[in-house]
């Protein structure tokens, strides 16, 4: 009983040392490496906020020498638990330097995994070489206009529904424009009924022709001259 007992303490000393390990988040770039800049940082504190902006996604960025565990990916979703992403619509970025150069990490918050399943792979897939030949702050650049790629489209077409709005506003401002047309020529300004309307011989050119149109409840009436063939009275 005692043997076990000190076994779970050891473990729990052991998690906790190791939770001690994990650097603290100073926001969502955190470059504990050094790998950028004051032109560098502010570039990609825009590039953040941007993508903020546009696609709701907060992307968080840790540049790294130190790694208390195993790998970069236990490295990783250590960190993504402790700073409280796992459950965000965040995506986390890992840069971390080794004795065989740099390595790159991506993990998601379960909201954004679930709308965008492939998007950390993609992203991955769209940084690696510039991870293989240890550019870093080109990397973080590129993650962005990837991120661009992958989802203006998405974000472009989830927004057609609501552009679809537009040809039936086109349509009811064309048929309000019929209406008053009609209520122009044919309703009776003067009890609201429709007007008839017969048609003669004009003056003028031969084939000049007189619409009168007329009503028969109040004996309102006007007419116009117009040319070509005439019609029967209505």
């Amino acid at each position: 009983m005692i043997r076990t007992f000190t076994w779970a303490i050891l473990i729990l000393m052991s998690i906790h040392s190791t939770a001690l390990a994990l650097p603290l988040p100073i926001g969502q770039l955190n470059d504990y490496a050094n790998v950028l800049d004051r032109h560098g940082r502010e570039q990609l504190d825009a590039l953040i906020e941007s993508a903020k902006a546009s696609y709701g996604i907060e992307v968080t960025i840790l540049a790294s020498w130190e790694n208390p565990y195993e790998n970069i990916d236990q490295y990783t979703y250590a960190v993504l638990d402790a700073w409280g992403l796992a459950h965000a619509n965040t995506i986390l970025v890992v840069f971390l330097k080794g004795e065989n150069g740099w390595q790159a990490r991506l993990a998601s918050g379960e909201s954004e995994t679930r709308a965008h399943p492939r998007l950390t792979a993609d992203l991955a897939a769209g940084i690696a070489d510039l991870v293989l030949h240890d550019r870093i702050q080109e990397a973080m650049v590129a993650l962005f206009q990837t991120l661009d790629d992958e989802l203006s489209s998405t974000h472009s077409t989830s927004k057609a529904p609501g552009d679809g709005r537009v040809l039936p506003v086109l349509l009811l401002i064309a048929g309000a424009a019929a209406a008053a047309l009609f209520i122009g020529r044919r309703i009776c300004p003067r009890c609201g009924r429709i007007l008839h309307t017969r048609i003669g011989r004009g003056f003028g050119s031969y084939d000049s022709k007189e619409v009168v149109y007329y009503c028969r409840h109040c004996n309102y009436s006007r007419s116009t001259h117009r040319r070509g063939s005439g019609g029967r009275g209505s």
